[in-house]
C-alpha cells in the first residue's frame, strides 16, 4: 500500500507545502508571480531539459533494469525502515549543528575569517553527520568496505561501464544553458587561491551530500514507495534541509532568514533540482553524475567577489 500510494502522497506534500507557503506570505507570493519567467528559465528549464535527455539515452543505450537489480540485491537484508529512521535523526543533527557553529563563530570568531568560518562549519558538519556518522552506524547499510555492505559503494562509485557515464550529456546540456542564461550578467570568479579553496571544500560537501540524499535515502525510499516516490520525497526533504538551514549555512543560495520564505522559493529551486539529481541517480546509479552537476552549478552561480559569509 505505501508503495502504491507513495508517489501520490509525496507530491500532495510537496504541493500542500508550496500552496500554504504562498498562500501565508504577501511577498513571496509577489516576486514568485513576478518572476516567474526567471524562475522558469533558471531553475526549471534545464533541468528539465536534462531529464528529457536523460530519458532518451537511458531508453537507448542503457540497461537500467539490470541495474535496478543490483540495487535490489544490494538492499537484500538490510532494515530499510530502520536505517531510514537513523538518517533522519543524523539529518536532524545535522541541521542543530550547523545553526550551532553558526552561532559560535558569530560570536567567538569575529576576528578570523568569515567566509573561511562559515565554510568550515558547512564542511564540518557535512562530513560528520551526513557522512562518517550514517557509515559508523548503519554497519551494513550499504557503504561499508567489508561484508556485503561493499555492494553499494561498488555500484555508486566503481563505475566501469561505459552507458553510465552518459549521464554527463544532459549534465553538459543543462549546465551550458545555465551558464548561457547567468554568465554574460554576473561573469565567473576569478581563479584564485580562495576560489580553488571553495571549490575543493564543495566538492566533499557534493560528495557528502549525493552520497547521503540519493545514495542513502532516496535508494531506500525506492524500496518503500517506487522509483518516483523516492525522487519526490527525497527532493522534498532535500529542499526542506536548505530552507531551514538558510539563515547559518555558508552553501546554501537562498535569500533572507525568513522561513516561510525561503520554504517556497526552496521547493522551486532546491527542489527542482533535486528532482533532476535524483533522477540522474535512478538512472545511473553513478554518484558522480550528481556531484559533476552540482559543482558545475556552484562555480556558475558563485559570486565573482567570492562574498560567502554567516
Amino acid at each position: 500500500m505505501v508503495r502504491r500510494w507513495g508517489l501520490t502522497l509525496w507530491v500532495l506534500s510537496a504541493v500542500l507545502l508550496f500552496m500554504v507557503s504562498m498562500l501565508t506570505h504577501p511577498v513571496l507570493r509577489t516576486d514568485v508571480l513576478r518572476d516567474a519567467g526567471i524562475l522558469l528559465l533558471l531553475a526549471w528549464a534545464p533541468m528539465l531539459m536534462g531529464g528529457v535527455l536523460t530519458w532518451i539515452l537511458v531508453r537507448s543505450f542503457g540497461d537500467r533494469d539490470r541495474l535496478d537489480r543490483r540495487l535490489t540485491q544490494a538492499m537484500e537484508g538490510h532494515p530499510i525502515r530502520r536505517e531510514l529512521a537513523w538518517l533522519i535523526l543524523f539529518l536532524v543533527c545535522f541541521v542543530l549543528a550547523v545553526a550551532l557553529l553558526a552561532l559560535f563563530f558569530r560570536s567567538y570568531g569575529a576576528q578570523m575569517g568569515a567566509a573561511d568560518l562559515a565554510m568550515a562549519a558547512s564542511l564540518v558538519a557535512r562530513l560528520l553527520f551526513l557522512f562518517t556518522l550514517p557509515l559508523l552506524v548503519m554497519d551494513r547499510s550499504g557503504i561499508t568496505v567489508e561484508g556485503k555492505g561493499t555492494a553499494m559503494p561498488t555500484i555508486a562509485l566503481k563505475v566501469s561501464e561505459p552507458w553510465r557515464w552518459l549521464g554527463l550529456v544532459p549534465i553538459a546540456l543543462s549546465l551550458g544553458l545555465i551558464g548561457y542564461l547567468i554568465i554574460p550578467y554576473t561573469g565567473l570568479p576569478t581563479l584564485s587561491f580562495p576560489l580553488v579553496g571553495f571549490l575543493l571544500a564543495f566538492i566533499v560537501i557534493a560528495v557528502c551530500e549525493e552520497i547521503f540524499y540519493r545514495g542513502m535515502v532516496q535508494s531506500r525510499m525506492e524500496m518503500l514507495t517506487g522509483r518516483w516516490g523516492g525522487i519526490v520525497s527525497t527532493s522534498l526533504l532535500f529542499a526542506l534541509t536548505y530552507a531551514v538551514i538558510q539563515p547559518y549555512d555558508a552553501v546554501a543560495q537562498l535569500p533572507g532568514d525568513d522561513l516561510v520564505y525561503n520554504l517556497g522559493l526552496a521547493l522551486l529551486t532546491y527542489g527542482t533540482s533535486g528532482l533532476f539529481y535524483g533522477y540522474l541517480w535512478t538512472c545511473f546509479r553513478n554518484t558522480w553524475l550528481q556531484v559533476s552537476m552540482r559543482v558545475g552549478v556552484f562555480v556558475v552561480l558563485m559570486p565573482p567577489d567570492l562574498q560567502v559569509g554567516l
